[in-house]
């Protein structure tokens, strides 16, 4: 599907989604060492794992200033965290893919655009995960920074153009997008 956007002519239809996505900025030494073919559960749970433990460092470091204040309010918190680290933990493995954030995209077969908060910079490299249905696997996606907008806030509006997508990983984007088109169109006509 061909979108006219004046000047530009774009290979796919773009649309805005919720998306439950995970991404990764890589080091230049990183980005040479190719993905895996697929991603299974313990490769999610590993290479993404860095995000999880600035997670629990964000909460650790909340958890310290409010015991500046209230002992027993850090104490309910540590014990809330320690229940939500054992409930993470008792998971089967096949359940980690489906503990990816959900965020509003910008997305096409070619590529997508999201905020963050987080550092970008204009060609970096990031690897991005994809949880585009729960039948199959999440999609594994090595993509270009080609776009960074500054926001007021201090967050940021990344565009990524998807690097050597495999036909896979093509057809289940193009399907993701098209189910999504018919959803929209179905709520348009009140079905």
């Amino acid at each position: 599907m061909t979108q006219d956007t004046g000047a530009q002519k774009r290979a796919y239809y773009r649309m805005d989604v919720l998306i439950p996505m995970s991404y990764r900025v890589l080091t230049p030494e990183e980005a040479r060492i190719p993905l895996p073919a697929t991603a299974d559960s313990l490769f999610i749970e590993q290479y993404f794992s860095t995000e999880l433990n600035e997670i629990d460092a964000r909460i650790q470091n909340a958890i310290n200033l409010i015991a500046e204040k209230s002992s027993i309010m850090a104490d309910a918190l540590s014990a809330i965290n320690d229940k939500l680290e054992l409930l993470t933990h008792a998971m089967d493995e096949g359940a980690i893919k489906h503990v990816v954030p959900t965020i509003p995209v910008n997305i096409s077969a070619g590529g997508l655009s999201f905020d963050t908060c987080q550092q970008i910079n204009h060609n970096d490299t990031v690897d991005l995960l994809l949880v585009l249905s729960n039948r199959d696997e999440p999609v594994l996606i090595r993509a270009h920074v080609v776009k960074v907008i500054p926001h007021p806030d201090g967050t940021s509006m990344i565009a990524v153009e998807f690097m050597h997508l495999s036909e896979e990983a093509r057809r289940q984007l193009v399907y993701f997008i098209q189910t999504k088109e018919i959803e929209l169109a179905r709520e348009k006509r009140g079905v």
